[in-house]
């Protein structure tokens, strides 16, 4: 949380996660949100893969709100959220002994997490097209959601996010 003046500010974030393939394993986007929730560790890389340092990783703190978004060919939906329960780091050696598992393509670098919510029902991102403020004119979803991380700029976004999956429940 940031603090201005006596008054907190917390940010709120979209983790976009993807089925992961190459290499020697594949895992389906919905089983790596699984086991890293369950970790309570979510692995970011510090570098995408263009070699450029992940936008917005230095922006992310303690207290934070997250809502997933998994991407995939059975259509995009919101997944579940949590709060950040630190900002940005690296693993020390013998945790990352601990929470490190190369089958998932897990990195040393990311964030703790606590209060997860793995959502049952999932929100198709089509429920969210024509709200207010929320890609503005229900334009193209793709675009908004480039990047591993993205920043909501409006609460009230991710507001219609946890209110439209209520709605579904």
């Amino acid at each position: 949380m940031l603090y201005l003046g006596t008054q907190v500010v917390t940010d709120y974030w979209i983790f976009k996660v993807q089925t992961e393939e190459g290499g020697l394993y594949r895992r389906h986007g919905f089983d790596l949100f699984v086991h890293r929730t369950k970790e309570g560790f979510w692995g970011i890389r510090e570098y995408n893969e263009k070699g450029r340092l992940e936008s917005n990783i230095g922006n992310l703190k303690k207290g934070d709100n997250v809502v997933f978004y998994l991407v995939g060919a059975g259509g995009s939906r919101f997944v579940g959220t949590c709060v950040l329960d630190s900002g940005f780091e690296r693993l020390d050696p013998e945790r990352a002994k601990l929470i490190v598992h190369p089958e998932y393509l897990d990195c040393e670098t990311g964030v703790f997490l606590k209060d997860v919510e793995r959502w049952a029902k999932p929100l198709p991102i089509e429920n969210l097209r024509g709200k207010d403020s929320f890609v503005a004119g229900g334009g193209k979803f793709g675009s908004h959601f480039q990047g591993s991380i993205k920043k909501i700029k409006h609460k009230g976004e991710y507001n219609i996010i946890i209110r439209e999956h209520e709605l579904m429940v």
